[in-house]
């Protein structure tokens, strides 16, 4: 491999939504050419073929191969979890990586990330979303010239130009085949060796392996769960049964047949279970991405199967390969099915009219999980929590999406509401903010759920500087009221004086309205958003220099907590504060230090928020020490966790103010270019990477070069900060709207946009949107 196909692999497979191969690939050399030169003649590839013939496989591979093909990159989305053809966007929009902008439709920001990007988008297990793919894929086609697609999909989507791929069976193999010359009975013996150890390929039992792989038409997952069947009978008797089995199909070779093949498989599966064991299998077909055993247990058992029997009956259904045992959580196992043994368990609920009942069952189980997980979130297990809600992440999506569209209760108000440690521990505030939309449209009445809801989705939207966000605070004042209810007119509180500091300047009245919204959430018990103010008051005093009364806050806030020894989410945050504070105070080295040990416990719990303002403090530090390029470094990848929430400094205005003079600074002391390539180079660091940088180990990042994208582009000469002016010069903003939108005084707006002109050497904001033409968020 060349250094810049290394180099373009690693960038690459870091990325959101990419992922690599379980198990060792086998074969399929000629349909990996095909997908190459399809490529290099359309824009859209679709691979079909029936469920588990291997088109995923295939494209992952395809999508390695041809990573160096793309220079902008290549990513995956995985939809086969996804229900809601709504939130297509937003899924791609995050597994492409792209941050979550309040104030963006996702679709808006993937027209504008890939406009003049060369890149590779696939997109997996796309037939159950079809229509929406058709619509999706076109307008994408449309806006974003050097992007192309390779989609997996049971059938085409249907859109002009679209080149679609059949990918077959493997060939069965003849009678003198082989593992090294047949890729079915390849793949045969590597998975019956993984099954079996025991288990060698020879000349007692090749003709055997050669009658299987031929039965099963080269299907890879039949293949794959016959080997498996090795386990528990010897490879005659497995071949046996499927003669059986097969008879009425011999002879057959059309694609439809084909896809009897792969169902009499699985049925051949089924027809390997008990009548509990296949009751079972049915019912656990309501969960998506997994389940626990308490999960099975409690949503499987009831009428003929007793609770005590599920633990028995899952066991054979492991041994069995209908399901499968997957990393757990702590000490506690989880479960999964593959998607197509999965589906044919839905079918089989669905004969039988009970799925509603059991996907009802479903939804009780994980509101009950998300109910007692945001009431014990402030608490000695929030680490615990935080990875099981993480864990069960699809179920609740399913469970949501049940209560909404079967409304008439508050089970959706109250599962989004359970889970606002997830969205907030995690930093999913994009998606919850939605997830809350519209629970509200399903549940209009105003009631405490209501209420609740309302308080989040202002709080979440105020994180992310979304002024929008001001009607839902007013809504929950409403409600408060109209209840007369003192818990909640504490958190309209909270939310409405949070909202006081993001945007008002009478800062007296500010803190005035802390001081009685902290009375009132103290009386009512309400811990989270008590901590919250204080984390809020002691940014804000650090901010504006007065550290000494920011750490009294950190003390405050510390004592309070001191009943919750373990608790993590509060006590992270007051330390990120505090970081802030003791660099206001002069105190470079503790503020390094201090710094320096949240980043790990953040990194490892995937708290996005968190390590955004830490990495974007110890860059302040760095500045202050003199350490220029590694300040720079640490601001680029600052910024780039902070696209990924969808905001930047909370948009708090001191914030931003001190991050345009430590901007200033760094380019001062730098020059222009060099400063740029810093701050890309931060920018371009994955997550541990950066982390690893920023505590201290320089290596971690390697060399910093120039970006060889700039070369040749209108952009080239400017610094982020001038791209990001451009690129509001591009949406027709004024100097002073563009002031407003990045925090900045007017007349600091206006020499950007003059250094712009001259750097650009064009004379007029017409010819600056002509010159970089639209605009994108690489370009920010």
């Amino acid at each position: 491999m060349t250094q810049r196909e290394d180099a373009v692999t690693q960038w690459t497979w870091a990325r959101p939504g990419a992922r690599n191969e379980s198990t060792g690939f086998i074969g399929r050399a000629a349909e990996l050419e095909a997908v190459r030169t399809a490529l290099t003649q359309a824009r859209v590839v679709t691979l079909t073929g029936l469920g588990g013939v291997g088109k995923s496989r295939v494209a992952v591979r395809a999508a390695h191969q041809m990573a160096v093909d793309f220079p902008d990159g290549v990513s995956i989305a995985e939809l086969s979890g996804l229900r809601d053809p709504e939130f297509l966007p937003h899924t791609v929009a995050t597994a492409v990586g792209l941050p979550e902008i309040a104030s963006k439709e996702s679709m808006d920001q993937l027209i504008d990330h890939f406009a003049d990007k060369q890149a590779l988008l696939v997109l997996d297990t796309c037939e159950h979303l079809v229509d929406a793919m058709a619509v999706f894929v076109d307008i994408l086609l449309s806006h974003t010239p050097g992007l192309a697609f390779l989609l997996t999909s049971r059938q085409p989507v249907a859109l002009p130009g679209e080149c679609v791929l059949p990918i077959p069976p493997m060939p069965s193999p003849e009678a003198d085949a082989d593992e090294h010359s047949n890729d079915a009975l390849a793949l045969f013996a590597a998975r019956a060796k993984a099954a079996l150890p025991s288990f060698e390929l020879n000349a007692d039992n090749r003709s055997e392996a050669i009658a299987l792989c031929r039965r099963l038409d080269g299907i890879p997952l039949a293949i794959e769960l016959a080997a498996v069947r090795l386990r528990t009978m010897p490879l005659e008797q497995i071949l046996g049964r499927l003669d059986d089995r097969f008879r009425i199909l011999a002879g057959v070779r059309t694609a439809q047949a084909r896809h009897h093949t792969l169902r009499t498989t699985i049925e051949w599966s089924h027809d390997l279970c008990s009548a509990p064991e296949r009751e079972l299998w049915a019912r656990l077909s309501v969960f998506a991405g997994g389940f626990t055993l308490a999960a099975a247990e409690e949503v499987g058992a009831g009428n003929e199967l007793a609770g005590l029997d599920v633990l028995d009956l899952l066991g054979a259904l492991v041994d069995k390969s209908v399901v499968q045992r997957a990393d757990g959580v702590a000490t506690e196992y989880r479960y999964r099915m593959l998607d197509t043994i999965r589906e044919y368990g839905a079918e089989q609920l669905e004969h039988s009219g009970r799925t509603k009942e059991y996907a009802h069952r479903h939804q009780e189980f994980f509101l009950r999980i998300a109910r007692q997980a945001g009431e014990e979130w402030m608490g000695d297990q929030q680490v615990a929590w935080g990875d099981r809600l993480a864990a069960d992440f699809d179920n609740f999506r399913v469970a949501m999406d049940f209560a909404i569209a079967h409304p008439g209760g508050e089970a959706a108000l109250r599962l989004v509401n359970g889970l606002w440690g997830l969205w907030l521990g995690k930093s999913r505030l994009t998606e919850a903010r939605r997830w809350i939309d519209k629970a509200l449209a399903a549940a209009p009445e105003p009631t405490l759920e209501q209420g609740i809801a309302l308080f989040y989705g202002s709080y979440y939207g105020l994180l992310q500087a979304d002024r929008e966000a001001g009607e839902m605070v007013r809504r929950c004042r409403a409600v408060a009221e109209s209840l007369d209810d003192d818990f909640l007119r504490a958190r309209a509180l909270y939310v409405e004086t949070y909202e006081m500091l993001m945007w008002s300047r009478d800062i007296a009245s500010t803190l005035a309205s802390y001081e009685k919204s902290r009375r009132l959430l103290r009386e009512s018990g309400d811990q989270f958003p008590l901590a919250a103010s204080y984390i809020n008051t002691t940014v804000f005093h650090a901010a504006h220099g007065d550290p000494s009364t920011a750490l009294r806050e950190v003390e405050t806030c510390m004592r309070d907590l001191a009943h919750l020894p373990h608790e993590r989410w509060a006590r992270n945050y007051l330390t990120i504060a505090r970081v802030l504070a003791l660099w206001a105070d002069g105190k470079p080295a503790e503020s390094r230090e201090l710094g320096r040990r949240v980043l790990p416990s953040a990194l490892a719990q995937g708290e996005t928020m968190s390590l955004a303002a830490t990495v974007e403090f110890l860059s302040w530090v760095a500045c202050g020490e003199q350490e220029h390029e590694h300040a720079a470094t640490l601001l680029g990848g600052a910024a780039a966790l902070w696209r990924q929430v969808g905001t930047a400094l909370w948009g708090v205005r001191a914030l931003q103010r001190l991050h345009t003079e430590t901007e200033s600074t760094l380019m001062l002391g730098l020059g222009a270019e060099r400063f740029t390539q810093a701050y890309s180079h931060g920018g371009r660091l994955a997550v541990a990477k950066l982390v690893e940088f920023a505590c201290g180990n320089d290596h971690a990042s390697g060399s910093c070069p120039s970006s060889a994208a700039d070369e040749g582009s209108p952009l080239g000469p400017l610094t982020p900060r001038e791209r990001e002016v451009a690129g509001l010069i591009v949406e027709g903003l004024t100097n002073r709207q563009i002031a407003e939108r990045l925090y900045i005084s007017k007349r600091t707006a206006d020499t950007h946009v003059e250094h712009i002109l001259t750097k650009l050497g064009v004379t007029s904001r017409i010819q600056i949107a002509a010159a970089i033409g639209p605009r994108t968020p690489a370009d920010t």
